[in-house]
């Protein structure tokens, strides 16, 4: 028996699926949150056999509302300690609208949420966490009415584990999780001049940046005691006769002294001088091959 002819939704276009388009994303915009999208902005450096990129570069933030789809818990394997010590990971799940996205963010580059790419939760332990996106999910809706694009995306997420990747979106949360998250270093200086400015590149080379044997970024700037805490380091800086230059500044400095082995002063988990402690009273580094017998 055939279907009534007087309801057509399989074959409608713009009559119940724009209705249930229009429910959803009165609905996000009610009970949802302004959160943003962070796009990896480094596509020529994308690894398409292992999909991954050797420097991810996040440098435009959408503003764009969301939906909290698991708003009582953390999903995922939570915390739980492996082989590798205490691990954490804590998952959740967003829904955006296909059309909101589409209006916030530039379609000529991104036309859905990527994996990879990253969302910024502003209210989450109260300063705001980055999650990366693992999965976007667009058969939520199943089809339903016969849609032809979704209606919405449901966006997979992971917290973000910060591994130098450079947040410069001009966002001022946003970027405050590279200063408190990365891996950075106190480089002591002695003489010079200027005064580095934040967010800058810094140089150690012979002559010019492009010939730079160091690079680093700069996070703080400490003029009364001449320290400079950098990250997102390339290189080794050494204390020779090469002075450290701001890329923007032109601030010269010649390098007194640095610990590499203290990490970030606002993480109080490294354990560097653990290991190099338990090391140096099991294996003799002294001798010319210490892990062999010759």
């Amino acid at each position: 028996m055939a279907t009534s002819q007087y309801f057509n939704n399989y074959g409608a276009k713009y009559t119940e699926q724009r209705l249930v388009e229009d429910l959803i994303v009165e609905s996000i915009k009610i009970m949802g949150f302004d959160g943003f999208y962070l796009p990896n902005n480094n596509d020529e450096a994308r690894d398409l056999i292992y999909g991954e990129d050797p420097v991810k570069k996040f440098k435009t933030a959408f503003q764009v509302e969301f939906y909290l789809s698991e708003a009582l818990e953390y999903s995922g394997e939570r915390e739980f300690f492996s082989k590798f010590g205490l691990e954490i990971k804590n998952n959740t799940k967003v829904v955006v609208s296909k059309r909101s996205f589409q209006q916030r963010v530039p379609q000529n580059t991104f036309t859905r949420p990527r994996e990879g790419d990253l969302i910024y939760v502003p209210f989450l332990n109260g300063t705001g966490e980055l999650y990366e996106i693992t999965f976007a999910d667009q058969d939520r809706d199943f089809h339903m009415l016969g849609r032809q694009v979704p209606y919405f995306y449901e966006l997979h997420l992971e917290k973000f584990k910060f591994s130098n990747e450079l947040l410069d979106t001009g966002v001022q949360g946003i970027d405050d999780a590279a200063t408190f998250s990365s891996y950075s270093i106190d480089l002591e200086l002695r003489t010079g001049s200027g005064d580095y400015t934040i967010k800058e590149i810094v140089y150690q080379s012979p002559n010019t940046q492009a010939n730079a044997t160091a690079t680093g970024i700069v996070q703080s700037w400490d003029a009364v005691n001449n320290i400079v805490r950098v990250s997102n380091i390339a290189g080794e800086f050494a204390n020779n006769s090469r002075k450290i230059v701001g890329a923007s500044s032109n601030a010269q400095y010649f390098l007194s002294t640095y610990d590499p082995l203290k990490e970030n002063q606002r993480d109080d988990t490294w354990d560097n001088y653990i290991i190099e402690n338990q090391a140096n009273s099991i294996i003799d580094f002294s001798e010319t091959n210490p892990f062999g017998s010759i």
